[in-house]
């Protein structure tokens, strides 16, 4: 049915693709709702509470004598923001196109495909670009550049972040890295020594996989392989990775659907005009082009958590503490 011109209706069964598409991101390399999951909420822009790190470790006398009451914290909430903008793509599936191709492709099904490439590639710079920013978070050197494979000791490396976290109160509980860090890992000797000693078994394969790596550094790992079109338009095309593979990065990440109070390195907060769907597609038809337009669209805000004071100025980072940003791990 074709929807009424230049008015738009959702598409509840492109939606279920969508959710599909989505599930299936982070085995495709789009890693962005894992570090920075979503938090769903009722208002475009609002305060959110941070707790400070003071407040959660604070020792306090929990004896209670008899007769009196129980000791009492005055520890105080302070206030993040968060404004959530909207983001989108239309793709047009042009009538005639449609029919002539009706029996080999489904048209609507790839102008999704394409709207959710665009959508999904765009928040997933975003978030890149803030999460492997050192100065945004605590940071070291690599000891010896991780592809020299030879003499590196990523472990070590990623063992003295974990120790500086720690410090901080913060349990890392996620090391995020890209593609072609991981095929440097794999051929680091210290790293190949140490597989093959706890999986005999790869020693005989020559295999070593995400799996073998993760139980070697003992941090899951979140492989973030989604490229990019580096060249200008009409040029031909020069696909990079999106994760640069210059840093690491040590994450504290919160589980989906936790309290927004949970330490995390950052968050997505999704607002979708009060829909709890990650992304919202709409239909509708454009009469001088003869086209029905799909449209993926969604309302976020990729927010790194800090609390501030009435100027202003940052009164708590609590993402900084969250990451750790392991830089000089590949030679220039």
């Amino acid at each position: 049915m074709i929807p009424n011109s230049g008015k738009a209706r959702l598409r509840p069964d492109l939606a279920v693709m969508v959710h599909e598409t989505m599930t299936g991101a982070p085995a495709k390399g789009f890693v962005a709702s894992v570090i920075a999951p979503y938090f769903p909420v009722a208002t475009q822009s609002a305060d959110f509470p941070v707790l400070p790190a003071a407040a959660a470790f604070n020792v306090e006398n929990v004896h209670r004598a008899s007769g009196s009451g129980y000791s009492r914290s005055s520890e105080i909430f302070e206030a993040g923001y968060y404004s959530c903008r909207e983001r989108g793509h239309e793709q047009p599936v042009d009538d005639r196109f449609k029919a002539i191709y009706r029996s080999v492709v489904d048209m609507d099904a790839a102008a999704l495909d394409l709207c959710m490439g665009k959508v999904l590639r765009a928040y997933e710079v975003e978030v890149a670009g803030k999460i492997t920013k050192a100065s945004n978070f605590l940071n070291s050197g690599a000891s010896v550049k991780w592809d020299v494979s030879a003499t590196a000791d990523p472990k070590a490396d990623i063992d003295a972040a974990r120790e500086i976290g720690r410090k901080k109160g913060i349990v890392y509980n996620r090391l995020v890295i890209s593609w072609p860090t991981y095929l440097n890992l794999i051929k680091v000797k210290k790293v190949i020594d140490a597989v093959t000693y706890i999986f005999p078994d790869t020693k005989r394969t020559g295999t070593i996989g995400l799996t073998h790596l993760e139980a070697y550094l003992d941090i899951p790992i979140v492989l973030a392989g989604a490229l990019a079109n580096g060249a200008k338009r009409g040029k031909n095309p020069d696909l990079q990775d999106i994760w640069p593979d210059t840093v690491a990065v040590l994450a504290r990440v919160a589980d989906a659907g936790s309290d927004i109070t949970e330490p995390s390195i950052a968050r997505t907060f999704l607002w979708n005009e009060g829909s709890t769907s990650e992304l919202i597609v709409e239909e509708y038809y454009e009469e001088q082009t003869r086209s029905s337009i799909i449209r993926v669209r969604h309302d976020i805000d990729v927010r790194l958590l800090k609390s501030y004071d009435e100027d202003g100025n940052i009164k708590t980072d609590i993402s900084r503490n969250c990451g750790h940003v392991i830089t000089g791990i590949k030679t220039s």
